[in-house]
């Protein structure tokens, strides 16, 4: 009886030892693919080191180190290029279009096809899309039926908008009366603009569509006064965000276009692209083919 026992305990031990091996043997090669999917994505990884230039935007460019979250924008092309370097750079969009001549490896965020920029190349995927609405008081019966009823109101836009194909007609059209549509410095913020038009001195002013972007706090466009006295229009364009590179290093400016077009679409297969998106509370949509 003792001998069987003994045997049972030996066939028991031997089988835990074996289970424990195969185990052990699982968990290593769970290791190594682990490691060569990592080795993987470092190859994918773009080895450029593009220096990234941005102007302030709440919810898409500013850095924060405490968080590691710089915005929907950033936080994008820093997954394409983690070599990159970010240049936060205050003015006007001649003063990034500077920034652009002046430095070789320069890249720009934050800006679509803006007038000022027409001279620097750009990759032909945007970066996002961003809804621009219209700000008009609660007390104004206005609404939005279309671009030609923008023509019956006295807007207010910041200069850096005529990056948005509906801001550049208006403004055409506007021609000799420069009041239906008064370009403002990017210096002048959305707060003070909202105060001129409470003073009469506008109707309505324009602004991306911040309602589900982290960030918007920031700008003050959240507090109760604010959200009490205007009313948002439905989007009255909905134009691309690009990513501009400076063109002195012809070379450099192909390698980084051809890396972000196909780290763009990397990230989006892989899911980054959707967590970045989910993170900001922006609707995400798959990169075109």
């Amino acid at each position: 009886m003792i001998k069987k026992i003994n045997i049972a305990l030996a066939i028991a031990f031997a089988a835990m030892f074996a289970m424990k091996g195969l185990k052990n043997l699982k968990e290593a090669s769970a290791k190594r693919a682990a490691a060569q999917d990592r080795a993987a994505v470092q190859q994918e990884e773009s080895q450029l080191a593009p220096h990234v230039c941005y102007g302030y935007w709440a919810g898409y460019t500013l850095e924060n180190p405490i968080s590691n979250r710089n915005g929907v924008l950033l936080d994008i092309v820093r997954a394409i290029f983690p070599k990159a370097t970010f240049r936060h750079i205050h003015g006007e969009v001649k003063d990034f279009a500077k920034v652009l001549r002046e430095d070789p490896h320069a890249v720009l965020v934050g800006f679509g096809s803006h007038p000022a920029l027409k001279e620097f190349p750009s990759a032909p995927t945007p970066l996002m899309t961003c809804p621009l609405v219209v700000m008009t008081l609660r007390t104004n019966p206005w609404y939005y039926e279309g671009v030609e009823s923008l023509n019956e109101l006295r807007i207010l836009a910041d200069e850096a908008f005529l990056d948005y194909k509906v801001i550049r007609d208006l403004h055409e059209r506007a021609g000799q009366n420069p009041e239906r549509l008064r370009i403002m410095p990017s210096a002048v913020s959305k707060v003070v603009m909202a105060e001129m038009v409470a003073k009469g001195e506008a109707d309505a002013f324009v602004m991306a569509d911040l309602a589900k972007v982290k960030g918007a706090a920031i700008d003050g466009l959240a507090s109760a006064r604010f959200i009490q006295h205007f009313r948002k229009s439905k989007p009255i364009a909905n134009d691309g965000t690009l990513l501009h590179v400076s063109g002195n290093d012809a070379g450099f400016a192909k390698s980084v276009v051809e890396e972000y077009e196909a780290g763009l679409r990397r990230i989006d297969k892989n899911g980054m692209r959707r967590r970045i998106y989910e993170y900001y509370g922006l609707a995400y949509e798959p990169v075109k083919p």
